[in-house]
């Protein structure tokens, strides 16, 4: 699928890749299944938000299981969040965890904008913090993470050949091929809202993982670009635990596989009436997953005969539609932002965006179907995800035209919330453009920009601190 152009940091080198691949083996290989007595102070059942990596400044949360016990090897999945909001990546993952007794750690420093070997370095200590407090089984290390987090999880299973299984929510596999598998040496489960962004890239994550014929499943449900939510993540760690079973890792729980073949077809019968399409790909599911159980002859008849309804081809015709449509509504959206964006300004004063986001905002409201609303939807998402992914690497760059560029576009996608008019001030001060920067930090406060009153002690605006309408401005805040 065409993406919005975006700035990019450039990739590390190969050397660079192999290099992390062997510093990631000796470190697993050294540490694993040690474990020291550190252990014994961290509480069970209890996120703990801080916990320091040795030999940095840096910090991962933790979550052990009620069932945790320092004395066996233990299961542990390694939790990416975007932002590098270690606890906030964690919290759907907790019951989980406490049902399939999986050590929890979640990073507090990877996050996005920063090279990948970067986060690979910060990985590398986390790896070996953990490995050295924690008894690892080294057949039971996982990797999950939402978004861009989600592709750094991917990309440390594919480099380092030791992760069982990937949990990635609401994005693929990183955008660098040498991070990408090219055989089976891992499990990948995918989880994706029918309302992402990435949406597209998940379908063909997928395709492309059954090239490589790396094991995989893929799970659909109603929601936009998020962390998956509890019932959707302990969807994802059953498929493992099947997994694990057919790889001998864990024995098997005839009562587990039982309850979970159960909850799996309610949820593909209640596709039935309203998403044929989504039924099939549900019931499909189970025959790949549960055949080894069960005799499934009346599934696969089943979906025969929902393959040749009408309302199933209709949907599949439907849906080829809405894909087709949407990439070329991306195409017509991306011509027009890399030619203002050369530019770092708006040829025509954001008029053409004004006037298609208005039409975009419209079609979504007056949809045929609620399945092409969420197509629009989710060109909407990718539209502003691109620019606003842009204005945070040109920030970086200081190319602060570019970032003042893409800060405005992001308001006409949000002219009702107080934080894109800030972020537009902050755009015009790094421009030095006061009268401008005055003029969106009011907006801002007209919106009711949380803490407003803290922003006149920031570095950024420092240089406009003694101008009479910037301090007008927070005096009248003050009374």
């Amino acid at each position: 699928m065409l993406k919005i152009r975006k700035f990019s940091i450039n990739s590390v080198t190969l050397n660079k890749v192999l290099f992390m691949r062997i510093v990631f083996l000796l470190i697993v290989s050294l540490w694993i299944s040690v474990g020291f007595a550190q252990a014994d102070h961290f509480e069970k059942g209890k996120i703990l938000d801080s916990i320091s990596v040795s030999n940095s400044t840096e910090t991962y949360a933790l979550y052990l299981p009620e069932s945790y016990d320092k004395t066996t090897l233990s299961a542990v999945v390694f939790i990416f969040d975007p932002r590098g909001n270690g606890k906030q990546g964690m919290q759907s993952f907790i019951s989980s965890a406490e049902k399939f007794n999986y050590i929890l750690i979640a990073s507090n420093v990877t996050k996005n904008g920063v090279p990948y070997s970067t986060n690979f370095e910060a990985v590398n200590r986390l790896f070996e913090t953990v490995f050295s407090i924690f008894k690892i089984d080294e057949k039971q290390i996982y990797t999950a993470g939402f978004s861009g987090g989600s592709r750094l999880a991917t990309a440390i299973a594919a480099l380092t050949g030791k992760i069982q299984g990937v949990i990635a929510c609401g994005a693929g596999l990183a955008t660098n091929k040498s991070f990408t598998p090219s055989k089976e040496i891992f499990s990948f489960v995918g989880l994706v809202g029918d309302e992402d962004m990435n949406y597209q890239e998940m379908f063909n994550t997928k395709k492309l993982l059954d090239k490589f014929e790396v094991p995989n499943e893929l799970f659909v449900y109603n929601d936009t670009h998020n962390w998956p939510p509890n019932e959707q993540i302990e969807r994802a760690f059953s498929w493992l635990e099947l997994r694990a079973y057919k790889k001998n890792i864990r024995s098997i729980n005839s009562q587990f596989v039982q309850s979970y073949f159960e909850s799996q077809y309610t949820i593909a019968d209640s596709l039935v009436i309203h998403n044929k399409f989504r039924s099939v790909l549900e019931y499909e599911s189970i025959i790949e997953n549960f055949t080894l159980y069960f005799d499934l002859t009346g599934t696969q008849r089943k979906i025969d005969a929902l393959k040749v309804s009408p309302q199933y081809q209709n949907e599949v015709i439907a849906r080829e539609t809405n894909i087709k449509e949407e990439n070329e509504l991306y195409v017509k959206f991306s011509e027009v932002y890399s030619k203002d964006i050369l530019k770092a300004s708006s040829h025509d004063n954001f008029q053409w965006w004004r006037r298609e986001l208005k039409r975009l905002d419209a079609n979504i409201a007056n949809a045929e179907t609620e399945n092409k609303a969420k197509m629009l939807k989710r060109l909407k998402q990718s539209i502003f995800a691109g620019a606003y992914e842009s204005s945070m690497g040109y920030v970086g760059a200081k190319k602060n035209k570019h970032a003042l560029y893409c800060d405005q576009l992001l308001v006409y996608f949000n002219p009702d919330q107080a934080y894109w008019y800030y972020r537009v001030a902050q755009s015009y001060a790094r421009n030095d453009n006061f009268t401008r920067t005055i003029r969106n930090l009011k907006k801002a406060k007209e919106l009711g920009l949380q803490r407003f009153e803290a922003i006149q002690n920031l570095p950024l605006f420092a240089k406009f601190k003694q101008k009479k309408k910037f301090k007008k401005l927070f005096e009248e805040d003050s009374k």
